[in-house]
């Protein structure tokens, strides 16, 4: 496989990680702070891909009682493991494109 069709897929499997560790990650962090009642999910779920009052109000209410430690939550790495995916979707769009252009001819 030339290097150039593994460049989907190399893509398409780092955003995988990456917006996987991002929903892990807020659920690490949101989960407490649902799971002491202080907000809902419903609440908490616009903190996935941003920050509000809101958040911060629910990442300063997160206790350190989890094995990380970690009391914040960067909704950029969301963010970044979509641009991923988006990239490992226009770089296959584009290759496909391509050849069908070059079967034609």
């Amino acid at each position: 496989m030339p290097s150039e069709a593994r460049l989907p897929l190399l893509l398409a499997f780092l955003g995988s990680v990456v917006t996987a560790l991002a929903l892990g990650w807020w659920w690490l962090i949101f989960g407490k702070v649902v799971e002491s009642g202080y907000i809902t999910y419903a609440q908490a779920a616009p903190c996935l891909a941003g920050t509000s009052d809101l958040c911060r109000l629910a990442e300063a209410l997160c206790t350190n009682d989890h094995f990380f430690g970690i009391r914040w939550y960067a909704p950029e790495a969301l963010w970044v493991g979509a641009a991923l995916l988006a990239a490992a979707l226009l770089n296959l769009t584009i290759r496909t494109g391509v050849r069908s252009i070059d079967q034609s001819r």
